[in-house]
């Protein structure tokens, strides 16, 4: 089974990313991507109207004391099965935020695991990169 971990670090507090980031929807509707939400709490659904086929995941775990989130992919175009992706916030100084964004899975379809993990990677590459954006590097 494939393994993404990615890194980055913020220039802002823990308590502030997580504002963002322990909002299920937040995170990805500040980055202008369309987001909807269905139900509260652990099970619900965020769909994510980018590209042909919406992607659909579902929260698994949020741990506000410990800053960690945890959310399943139940619909999507990715040539996946089986993905937990875990976000992970954590001090990494005064005033900054460590993000570790990680994730499981299988390839599926005639996607090699290499192709699998450099699709998941660029995605969470991109998904710091645009936190750094918001909160600085």
């Amino acid at each position: 089974m494939p393994e993404v971990h990615e890194v980055g670090e913020l220039g802002s507090s823990v308590d502030g990313v997580w504002k963002l980031v322990g909002d299920f929807g937040g995170m990805v509707s500040s980055m202008g991507i369309p987001v909807e939400l269905e139900g509260e709490g652990i099970g619900q659904t965020r769909t994510i109207s980018m590209g042909a086929v919406p992607t659909v995941e579902r929260l698994e775990a949020l741990d506000d004391d410990g800053k960690r989130l945890q959310y399943s992919m139940v619909a999507s175009a990715l040539p996946v099965a089986n993905y937990l992706s875990t976000i992970q916030l954590s001090p990494a100084g005064e005033g900054r935020t460590k993000v570790d964004w990680s994730s499981t899975f299988d390839v599926t379809g005639e996607l090699s695991e290499e192709e699998g993990v450099r699709i998941v990677s660029g995605i969470y590459k991109g998904g710091i990169a645009a936190m750094q954006a918001r909160f600085g590097a």
